[in-house]
């Protein structure tokens, strides 16, 4: 896979019996996403909080495949990361409960940010939803929590950690392939039907991805989103002329 490859500046370490490898891209793309005025020490938080949510996102899937006797190893690059396990060797609810482990170790870590401010600087509950929904767009409640932090790296820590577990979580579940809704809509649509779920799991992907893209490529004001949608586009739409040319020379696949 293009900016995969193994180079001199990766960044590599085991923890809990599972290895992890980080490309330097990860680093540079980790920062761009974060660039907030030129404010070095913010971003440098930023990529802080972005490695830890993301790997822990990854020890959710990774911890999940060991569980069923895999071995999984896990790649922070320019587009996120990738837990590698034998999937192949999974029934389909194995593989499904892989899958979904990620986005819900990402929301668990969301949960102890939240009780840890609670236990230490006060948050009420209805702050910390005041502050989630400012987030989602769907309410403006409360943003009480902000007054009670003791300094602004409390503060913008916070905020970051809420903001990538939960707002990027939600996203990751969105049935788009290969992000993690993507794929677990594949398992479920391939239960119901084998011979084309796979093929339906790509189409709707690419509905969702290609409605998204020119939603937010509309306003001129959410171009990362744009960009990042039509790319899943781009892939789904390959993805479909790959089995059509599986089909038509008459290259079967097991989706289990």
């Amino acid at each position: 896979m293009v900016g995969t490859a193994e180079t001199p500046f990766d960044l590599r370490f085991r923890a809990l019996g599972i290895p992890v490898r980080v490309h330097p891209f990860f680093w540079l793309i980790a920062a761009m996403l974060g660039w907030r005025d030129q404010n070095l020490p913010v971003v440098g938080l930023w990529v802080v909080c972005v490695f830890v949510s993301i790997l822990v996102h990854e020890y959710g899937h990774g911890l999940m495949a060991k569980r069923f006797r895999e071995s999984p190893s896990i790649l922070l690059w320019g587009m996120g990361g990738l837990c590698y396990s034998q999937g192949e060797r999974q029934t389909p609810m194995e593989r499904l409960l892989v899958i979904l482990a990620g986005p819900g170790a990402g929301f668990l870590l969301a949960l102890v940010v939240m009780i840890l401010a609670t236990l230490f600087r006060g948050i009420t509950p209805d702050e910390h939803l005041g502050l989630v929904s400012t987030l989602l767009g769907v309410g403006h409640g409360s943003l009480g929590a902000f007054e009670k932090m003791h300094n602004i790296w409390e503060l913008f820590a916070y905020y970051f950690l809420l903001e990538i577990n939960i707002m990027w979580g939600l996203l990751n579940l969105l049935p788009i392939w290969p992000l993690d809704g993507g794929q677990a809509a594949q398992i479920v649509l391939t239960w119901f039907d084998r011979a084309r779920g796979r093929r339906w799991g790509h189409i709707v992907s690419l509905m969702v991805a290609g409605i998204l893209a020119v939603t937010a490529g509309m306003g001129g004001e959410q171009i990362y989103l744009a960009i990042f949608f039509g790319y899943f586009a781009f892939l789904n739409y390959q993805m479909l002329q790959t089995l059509h040319q599986q089909h038509l020379f008459g290259i079967e696949r097991d989706d289990w």
